[in-house]
Order: C-alpha cells, then structure tokens, then sequence
C-alpha cells in the first residue's frame, strides 16, 4: 500500500473496529433481553394470557418456498409460542459455540482482521443485521421517491398485539424452512449425495438420509464431510458453489416475490427489499447454517416486535430501550456501511496508484 493510503486506510480499519465490537457487546444483550422478554410480555399479560389459551387444529408450515403443509397437531398459541422461542434460544446457543466461540472472537477481533468466513456468527450478525437493516431502509426512502410504494405488514382491525406478535414469531422459522432449509439444502444435498455416490460416507440408504438432513441444518458442515470447499476453509467466492449461488439468487427472487404477490399489506416496493433480505439469510445460510439464517430474520421480525412490545406495555425504561436499540441499530447500520464503501474507494485509490506508477502492488501489513 503506498505511504500516501496507509494512514486513511489504517484510520477506518481502527473506527470501524471500535464501532464493530461497541455493536456486537451492546446487540448480544439486547438479543438475550428480548428472547426472555418476549414470553415474560405473552406469559404474564392478561392478554397475552387469553391469546395463549387458544387452540390451534394445525400448524401451517411451507416447504419449496410457497407449498403449503398443515401439520395436523392440537395445540394452544401458548404451547406454540413456548416451542418458538426454544428454537430460537438453540440456534442462539449454536450462534454462540460456532467457530470457536462467541467469547474469544471478541477476543481476537481487537487485534486480529476480521473474517466473514472465519468469526462467529453471534459476532458477524450484528454487523450484517444493522447493514442490511440501513440498507433496507435507503432503497424504500429512494423508491419512495420515485413513487413506488412500500406498504408495510397489516393485520385486521382489533387483531390483539399477542396474536401479530406469535406470528411474527412463526415466520423466522416457517419462511425459513420454506426458502432456505428446503429450498436450497435439500437440493444442494441431493447434488452432493449424486456427486459422491460412491463415497462410503454416503453409500448406504440410512447414510444419505443423515446427510440430506445435515444439508438442511447446514450445506456448510455437508460439503465439509465430504471433502468439498466450503465457506470457512475457502472464503465465500470459492466456498459457495455455482449451484449455491444459483439457489441463493432464485430463492432471494421468490422471496421478494412472495412478499408482494401474497398480500399482507406489502406493495410493490417490497420486491427488491425483501429481496436483498432473502439474499443476505440465504448466504448467512449457506455460509453458517438454518441457525444462522433464522436468527437473521427473528432479528427484523420478533427482536423489534418485542421492544415496541414492551415499550407499550410497560413503557418507561423500555420506551427508553427502544428508542436506543432502533437509533443504535440505524446509526452503526450506517456507520458500518459508509465504513465498507471507504474501505473499498481506499483500496480501488491504491489499485490506480500502483497501476499509474507502475510499481508493484504489495500486501498490506
């Protein structure tokens, strides 16, 4: 890097190291606090309480992004909504363990570069959650000035606040099972149980049933066992496969469709939103696992339900947090991606420099 770029480029790595690790502790305790506040709010209300008295007949679920499948199972709201929130503090515990560890990520991203493919998923969420969040937020403030219309998610009149939040609650898993876990996990484990048909890994009835059920969990820990490049040894680029990427855009597309086509109070604008959401769950799929990529999505759907929640059940300190959370997400949001945008002009300056000058481009220290 020339004596000129060093200093700006070291400048930003420093601020957006600083802004990274204050985002990531801060988030890491509002995830906790709104995974246990969500059943104190629907457990200890008296409306939360009737609402989880009701009977459910069947569970809704979809499968290859738009089939529908009733589970024929009895069930109270309550029930339902208990199994939803220890399905999200799992995938908070595998969060957690992933790549050696939420702890000593935050550890070693003070002095060490930051990997997408090889830090924590607990420690890359924030990062990747606030982003998209800001970057969700510009596309509809810019569409809407051109005069396409968003819309946002309606529920009918007097539907209680505990009903839209139990299904926002449902959609992390059952969108994801829909559009990630079948549509692109099977698959993709069908493809490499094909491809590795004569593997002993593979090789027997039972076997290729283990394995396609991993490949719904996690494509990622599948191609690792069978040899293949994966995200963590290889980066994205080479990590994710040409069939991958197929899958990650046309599951992003239908995603972005499904939103606007389904109804739900979402006009047209929603498309293009919802599909930079879907192709950013689908690569934190693909690179982490259904862990991952439902975490993602309970981040827009049930993390800021449960704050405005309890913002309007309690009020006081929660009206506090809320607005803290919301600000704090959209500024870092900003933040990180301004710092991106830097980072990248600063290294495109040095690639010109080097190339006007003709000196030969050296790895940066």
């Amino acid at each position: 890097m020339t004596p000129i770029a060093k200093p700006h480029y070291n400048t930003i790595k420093m601020a957006a190291k600083s802004a990274i690790l204050i985002l990531v502790v801060f988030s890491f305790v509002t995830y906790v606090a709104t995974l246990i506040l969500g059943p104190v709010l629907f457990y200890s209300t008296s409306d939360g309480l009737k609402v989880a008295a009701r009977s459910i007949h069947a569970i809704p679920l979809e499968v290859f992004m738009t089939f529908p499948v009733d589970v024929p199972i009895q069930v109270t709201m309550g029930a339902l909504f208990g199994a939803l929130v220890v399905i999200f503090s799992l995938c908070l515990f595998f969060a957690w363990r992933d790549r050696g560890g939420f702890i000593p990520a935050l550890k070693a991203a003070a002095t060490n570069p930051i990997s997408f493919a090889k830090t924590n998923f607990l420690f890359m969420m924030p990062i990747a959650a606030t982003a998209l969040l800001y970057a969700s937020v510009i596309i509809d403030q810019f569409q809407q000035s051109q005069g396409v219309q968003t819309g946002s998610l309606s529920f009918p009149p007097q539907t209680s606040p505990y009903v839209i939040l139990i299904n926002l609650a449902f959609a992390p898993v059952n969108e994801e099972i829909a559009f990630r876990i079948t549509s692109i996990g099977i698959p993709v484990g069908l493809f490499l149980i094909f491809l590795y048909r004569h593997d002993p890994k593979v090789s027997s009835v039972k076997q290729k049933i283990r394995f396609l059920l991993l490949s719904m969990l996690s494509p990622e820990h599948a191609k690792a066992k069978l040899g293949c490049k994966n995200v963590e040894t290889n980066g994205v680029f080479r990590g994710i496969s040409p069939l991958e990427w197929v899958l990650i855009i046309a599951t992003s597309f239908a995603f972005g469709a499904a939103h606007y086509l389904l109804g739900g109070g979402w006009q047209i604008g929603k498309i293009s939103t919802a599909f930079l959401a879907g192709f950013v769950f689908a690569l934190m799929f693909v690179s982490y696992g259904a862990y991952a990529a439902i975490l993602m999505h309970w981040f827009f759907d049930y993390y800021f339900t449960v704050l405005d929640l309890a913002d309007s059940t309690y009020g006081g300190i929660f009206h506090s947090l809320a607005n803290v959370v919301e600000l704090t997400n959209i500024v870092v949001g900003a933040v990180i991606v301004v710092v991106i945008l830097l980072y990248w002009a600063v290294k495109l300056a040095d690639y010109l420099t080097l190339r006007a000058s003709g000196m030969p481009r050296q790895e940066d220290s």
